[in-house]
């Protein structure tokens, strides 16, 4: 692998997972309050999952290096569970609030017990009416990014072992996997389609992507920055004719997404390494969790059908900082006590 010659502490990447977020809140907007049209469009243009999945797998491979596995999962579960979990139950009451159709005590348990366990793509027949119908289903990445957390000690161990060719070949193989995994409706049954579906396996070559970067990062990096407004116009090029030239518009989904990935993974390497844009805090986690609650919220109140451009701005404005102030709350509440909690305890046991 070689011995590191760069601090790659110094980055920009926070800044990859705030625009990425970003985009993904801007995104549910525009479906959910009936804003699409050509100018809104814009936003598509730079995809917000497929970035935070591969930020996902270059700091994961990053967080194991120096620590074991079980440190590594520890650190892990502290950063993601406890604030899931209270978004969750508190998503529940403010449901129960808002809602008036109530569930019996077995629809309760069960939606409850579903949702904390990751599979947040079920919702009960009595909440179909809620919002936009499935209050909890932006979530399903988060269940995805665990699975892969957990597979990183066993990934991690063989991508070391393994040349830059052969990883490139197995991502791509991976993402063929990808496209035969998306094409099964109609060929199994319905539940497993969507347990599939909110499972790592569709979506390990993103994670790996990222993974790939960091591993090989003294070589692979400074190629992209010498190569990245190229890469970048090359991006441009290919958003513009995958969404507006009619001939490749209906690309299969996960053929777009192997193109689009491996050009986004370029352009973090190419351009979030040039210069420190670190943040003191880090609230895109708490405002990925919670912007739907609210966007739930003003779809089930019925103020955001059919929304003129200049009134959907401005609840948009609205919600986003209610959401900023919820991660706040959630960050400053939440996951730093349960961090000096847990540090706590770590140096009383030693």
């Amino acid at each position: 692998m070689g011995i590191q010659k760069r601090n790659y502490n110094e980055n920009a990447l926070d800044m990859f997972r705030v625009f990425a977020t970003i985009q993904v809140f801007l995104g549910h907007i525009i479906t959910h309050f009936s804003m699409e049209n050509p100018p809104t469009q814009v936003i598509y243009f730079f995809r917000g999952v497929p970035i935070l999945f591969v930020l996902s797998g270059f700091l994961a491979a990053k967080s194991i290096e120096n620590r074991s596995t079980k440190e590594y999962l520890i650190g892990r579960a502290i950063r993601i569970l406890p604030e899931f979990w209270v978004c969750i139950l508190i998503n529940t009451i403010i449901i129960l609030l808002f809602y008036p159709t109530h569930p019996t005590l077995i629809e309760a348990v069960t939606y409850i017990i579903t949702q904390l366990c990751g599979l947040n793509f079920y919702t009960g027949e009595w909440l179909r009416g809620y919002g936009v119908g499935t209050p909890n289903g932006v979530l399903w990445t988060i269940a995805v990014q665990i699975q892969f957390f957990l597979l990183v000690p066993i990934i991690s161990k063989f991508l070391k072992k393994t040349p830059l060719k052969k990883q490139f070949v197995g991502i791509i193989g991976l993402s063929i996997v990808s496209l035969f995994l998306n094409n099964l409706e109609g060929v199994l049954p319905t539940i497993f389609v969507k347990l599939i579906g909110v499972s790592v396996l569709p979506y390990l070559y993103f994670l790996l992507f990222g993974m790939m970067i960091w591993y090989y990062r003294d070589s692979i990096i400074p190629k992209f920055e010498k190569y990245r407004w190229i890469i970048l116009i090359a991006y441009v090029i290919w958003e513009f004719c995958t969404n507006w030239i009619a001939a490749i518009h209906y690309l299969d989904g996960v053929l777009y997404n192997i193109v689009t990935t491996l050009l986004l993974a370029s352009l973090i390497s190419g351009f979030g390494f040039r210069k420190r844009l670190r943040m003191p805090n880090d609230y895109t986690y708490g405002f990925y969790l919670y912007h739907m609650v609210f966007i739930n919220i003003a779809v089930e109140l019925g103020i955001v059908s059919f929304m003129p451009l200049v009134k959907g701005i401005i609840l948009t404005v609205v919600i986003a900082i209610i959401t900023v102030m919820a991660a706040y709350l959630s960050n400053h509440l939440i996951a730093r006590p349960v961090n000096r909690f847990l540090n706590t305890q770590n140096k009383n046991n030693k």
